[in-house]
């Protein structure tokens, strides 16, 4: 054998374990402890929107609730998956969700192209590396270190489940209810009682899922922000109340029976219940300066760093939008 088909043989295979390195690397998936998911308020309004790296992951109700990306400002639309997704998080360049294909769009190209799939998914920013942790029908979820937390669905009642964003370590961590596990922060998840009682509990992810009791009474939907944990009260009404988790004090936010809430660190956006004459309405962290944002039965409200998106009651194929700036009123927004 000459030098030269002998350095032919030794390119080809420098040049065959290079491939191999690339898609050995491009399959891996990153994680840290410290990850975490969507917001708690999107997720428990759907998780339909989330911004992660100067992009927004949706379910685009133009298009059967199909995964798509854009830009903060709305442009850049890219198509992602052919099927329904709901409590999109992510981390690290991966996106993790809930699709199923009771709603699928006529399209048959892109994640998600085949029928009859349903579970919790895992794909790359761009779509590309689509792989089902779980095929199950499952709850909501939320993307807690390097886990997936998520409830199961079973006649009669479910459970809480967890798996690695890589496939092992698949969990039961609770059997006696179905755990919302949204509200996550700094490796604990705070969460309603189901069964026993409606108090609110914890789950330190930290110290192998170990339980412990928060706060005693009737509350709803917890949301961790800024030291406080939020919640609606249902001994008052549903009204919204906090709670500092360093001194234990508890205050009214508003009194307004209120249906459903998200928020950042500046404003809370709420739906204010009562009847007909229901408002969408903001209001300042300690309840003050509440502004009305819109007449109506609201709902799935979600936000990005950019907009606040809900629905009107009764027509969830259609979403509106509010510049978070106050430089236009609310509209309908068309995703195409």
């Amino acid at each position: 054998m000459n030098r030269r088909i002998a350095l032919g043989f030794i390119l080809t295979g420098l040049i065959a374990t290079l491939l191999l390195v690339v898609y050995f690397l491009d399959q891996r998936v990153i994680t840290y402890p410290s990850d975490f998911g969507n917001s708690a308020g999107n997720l428990h309004n759907g998780g339909l929107f989330f911004e992660m790296d100067g992009k927004v992951y949706f379910a685009n109700p133009s298009d059967n609730d199909c995964l798509y990306s854009m830009d903060l400002d709305e442009t850049n639309l890219k198509r992602l998956s052919s099927m329904r997704t709901k409590y999109i998080s992510g981390a690290n360049g991966f996106l993790y969700f809930y699709m199923d294909s009771t709603k699928k769009t006529g399209k048959t190209t892109g994640l998600g192209a085949a029928t009859n799939q349903f579970g919790i998914y895992r794909c790359k920013i761009n779509g590309r590396n689509q792989e089902c942790l779980t095929r199950d029908f499952t709850g909501q979820m939320q993307l807690c270190g390097e886990y997936v937390y998520y409830q199961l669905q079973k006649q009669g009642g479910g459970t809480l489940e967890k798996i690695r964003v890589d496939k092992r370590d698949k969990k039961t961590v609770s059997t006696s209810e179905m755990i919302s596990p949204v509200c996550y922060d700094n490796g604990v998840i705070y969460y309603t009682g189901v069964n026993s009682d409606h108090s609110i509990h914890a789950i330190d992810t930290h110290a192998g899922d170990r339980t412990y009791d928060v706060l005693s009474g009737h509350y709803f939907f917890p949301v961790v922000t800024g030291g406080y944990i939020y919640y609606l009260n249902g001994d008052s009404n549903y009204s919204l109340w906090r709670t500092n988790l360093f001194s234990g004090e508890t205050e009214i936010v508003t009194s307004e029976r209120v249906d459903n809430f998200t928020m950042d660190n500046q404003y809370i956006y709420y739906t204010y219940s009562n009847g007909l004459l229901s408002q969408l309405k903001r209001c300042d962290l300690d309840g003050g300066n509440q502004y009305i944002l819109f007449q109506g039965v609201t709902n799935s409200l979600n936000l990005t760093s950019k907009y606040l998106y809900f629905k009107v009651y009764g027509n969830d194929d259609v979403m509106y939008h509010i510049p978070l700036d106050g430089s236009q009123i609310a509209s309908v927004v068309t995703f195409k």
